[in-house]
């Protein structure tokens, strides 16, 4: 089934399904939230952190007996990985999956697949959905549906191991990441956080526009009426446009007084800590916010903020698309950090020439702290030579370790 007519079904495939059960009695569905949130510029600019970083993971299909860890290019896995489907690219689809992540703590992708004459299942194809509501259902077998409601009013209900579910901050509810009814419905802190935020951005806005409106008072040093003052003003402002020497020539009865502009709104701890309160919640500090992020800091935030969500997403994805059998053979997928780099190169390279000679690291063991795919035949130890490692491809050239004795 092809990804448009997924869309076009909408009756319910079966009829004997109910809601899958919960513990805590709650009905097992969840709406997104999310799109007030993503009003907040402070809280696009900290996805952003984290949406810009799963662009740059290389998402493998690895089979790993236990001894050998191999990367497999032919497969109709790899070639999906490669190319998600027709408008997407391998980073558009990673930095789609990580914004609805953040947004609703729950993402899911449904892989397009054909079954061949050979009963093979080949995939064509991964598409991240977003619905308005997602349930949980159960039939009389204990088979478990996903029931789906999208925008354009279709319904669409699928077995539960045909759809790739991620899921972020789970624990609290059966069936979903968040909070007790699933989805992003307790973050009405994170919400008033970002209306308080707006309000104060509004209450800027006003009173520079204000503050630009009075440039100074003219006191006419006299009685006058209403029809007086306003023809004192004129006559003011037509000696300001005619005074080409920039000198301004009044008389006795006319004073004006300056008002200047020293405008001081909001001190800066207040707006950061408005900016702190905020991206607190997705994990993003003010270093990595601004760019001017040290080695450590980066290190933290890649241990806090994204290491967790890349391995749910690896997980989720090798649940889904391997049989029970491929995955006893080792088959899985994989999210490597290319781009990811927190150990300085020449620390990493001096790691390796201590390490690869006395056979603590393998090649492949050697590649991955490169942040590189394995490569075959890349699990034996290499012993008894001298390693020169290309930063910038991975690999390695030997050569024999010369004997004192000769």
């Amino acid at each position: 089934m092809g990804f448009f007519d997924f869309l076009k079904k909408k009756e319910k495939p079966i009829n004997s399904a109910i809601f899958a059960p919960t513990s805590n009695g709650t009905l097992p569905f969840y709406t997104s939230f999310g799109d007030s949130i993503y009003a907040s510029d402070v809280v696009v600019q900290s996805i952003r952190c984290k949406a810009n970083e799963f662009r740059k993971l290389d998402p493998r299909h690895i089979r790993d007996d236990g001894k050998t860890r191999t990367t497999i290019y032919d497969s109709s896995i790899a070639k999906v990985l490669r190319q998600p489907n027709e408008i997407m690219t391998t980073s558009d689809l990673l930095s789609k999956i990580c914004i609805l992540l953040e947004l609703n703590k729950n993402a899911y992708i449904y892989p397009t697949s054909y079954i061949s004459k050979g009963e093979e299942k080949f995939y064509t194809g991964l598409y991240v959905l977003k619905p308005r509501t997602v349930t949980y259902l159960i039939d009389a077998a204990n088979k478990y549906f996903v029931e789906m409601l999208f925008d354009s009013g279709a319904v669409v209900t699928i077995p539960r191991d045909q759809i790739i579910h991620v899921r972020k901050d789970y624990g609290v509810n059966d069936y979903f990441g968040g909070g007790a009814f699933g989805g992003g419905v307790e973050a009405e802190e994170l919400l008033k956080a970002c209306a308080e935020y707006d309000k104060l951005c509004q209450s800027i806005s006003k009173a520079l526009e204000l503050s630009c409106q009075i440039n100074g008072i003219l006191r006419v040093n006299s009685y006058l009426d209403d029809k007086k003052k306003e023809s004192e003003r004129q006559a003011f402002e037509k000696k300001l446009q005619n005074n080409e020497s920039g000198l301004l020539v009044t008389d006795l009865k006319d004073e004006y007084i300056n008002m200047p502009r020293d405008i001081k709104l909001v001190d800066s701890e207040t707006l950061k800590f408005f900016y702190q309160n905020i991206t607190r919640s997705n994990g993003v500090s003010m270093a990595i916010l601004n760019g001017d992020y040290t080695k450590t800091q980066k290190e933290a935030f890649y241990e806090h903020a994204l290491e967790a969500d890349i391995k749910a997403l690896a997980q989720a994805m090798t649940q889904t698309l391997f049989t029970d059998r491929e995955k006893s053979f080792g088959n899985k997928i994989l999210l490597y950090p290319n781009d990811i780099n927190f150990m300085s190169t020449s620390e990493k390279i001096e790691a390796l020439k201590a390490g690869l000679p006395a056979g603590i690291f393998t090649r492949n063991e050697a590649r991955e702290l490169l942040g590189f795919p394995p490569i075959e035949n890349g699990d034996q130890i290499p012993q008894g030579y001298n390693y020169t490692i290309d930063a910038s491809t991975g690999t390695n050239t030997t050569a024999p370790i010369a004997d004192n004795n000769e």
